[in-house]
């Protein structure tokens, strides 16, 4: 790597520093990366209906039980329990800290009745992530998951390589 490479890749800072010759530089992309987050309710034993009237909630998305797992196809099998799903309501654009707080915000006032759906339910923080080259990451900070922890949710991270033109061989 010659010095204005070194110089570009480092900055100002470092000119006239001794830059290994294993360092590379990498042509900068643009870096799509996306996160989501969601409050996941399932219970084979209280219908989504009834997780709404006991939260005060509506939920963005619920499947009861019995139902088809693919409405469209009545050969599907049959779901084993109902899903209740609130979603952060925030584009997937933003950082997944501010999905968790989000969420945390909407159902901050339910802490008793997630308490009592406990008892009979699965109750999670969804959380997804993707980025176009596969690298990333976020901080949850140490508050923001007490918060979540009071509220009784187990945190489920959904991670969503990228994908690729070429086939895999294995």
């Amino acid at each position: 790597m010659g010095a204005g490479n070194a110089l570009a890749f480092f900055g100002p800072a470092c000119e006239g520093v001794d830059v290994p010759e294993d360092v590379t530089m990498q042509p900068r992309t643009a870096d799509m990366k996306w996160s989501t987050g969601s409050i996941r309710i399932m219970s084979q034993a209280i219908s989504a209906s009834e997780i709404s009237a006991r939260l005060g909630l509506a939920a963005g998305e619920e499947c009861e039980r019995g139902t088809l797992m693919s409405p469209r196809n009545p050969a599907s099998a049959r779901r084993e329990g109902s899903v209740w799903v609130l979603q952060s309501g925030l584009a997937d654009d933003r950082d997944l800290a501010e999905h968790v707080r989000a969420l945390v915000g909407l159902v901050d006032g339910c802490r008793e009745a997630l308490g009592h759906l406990s008892n009979d339910c699965d109750l999670e923080l969804f959380l997804g992530f993707g980025s176009e080259n596969g690298q990333g990451g976020y901080v949850l900070p140490a508050d923001l998951l007490a918060d979540v922890a009071g509220l009784g949710l187990d945190i489920v991270l959904d991670l969503y390589p990228p994908e690729t033109a070429e086939p895999v061989s294995g």
